[in-house]
């Protein structure tokens, strides 16, 4: 199952998308604009990463490319705000399984 199919299939759900200042430039703008997320997916901006910092998902050492980008995480929270899934991800080569949302959003229906 693409994440796409999961997504599509509860309307009602809202994503939010944390980027560090760093990971926000044209390359990132376009791509955005290109696949058309911007109509399902609220992009902000941590400035200074904060946020990401609050959270502990920072990553240590990192490239120069990489200073104050978090490692890639899925929080999916239910109505009231409560976080009900967590993935952290150190290796961004590897992706969330479907799946495993699948099972979270529909426990949350």
């Amino acid at each position: 199952m693409q994440l796409r199919e999961t997504f599509d299939a509860t309307p009602d759900l809202r994503i939010v998308w944390v980027m560090s200042e760093a990971q926000i430039n044209e390359r990132s703008r376009a791509f955005i604009d290109e696949l058309g997320l911007a109509d399902r997916i609220l992009f902000l901006a941590d400035p200074q990463s904060r946020l990401i910092k609050a959270l502990g998902i920072l990553k240590h050492d990192p490239e120069n490319i990489e200073i104050g980008v978090p490692h890639p995480t899925t929080l999916v929270l239910d109505e009231s705000g409560t976080v009900q899934f967590v993935d952290v991800r150190e290796n961004y080569h590897f992706w969330l399984d479907p799946d495993a949302l699948s099972g979270v959003l529909a426990r949350l229906e």
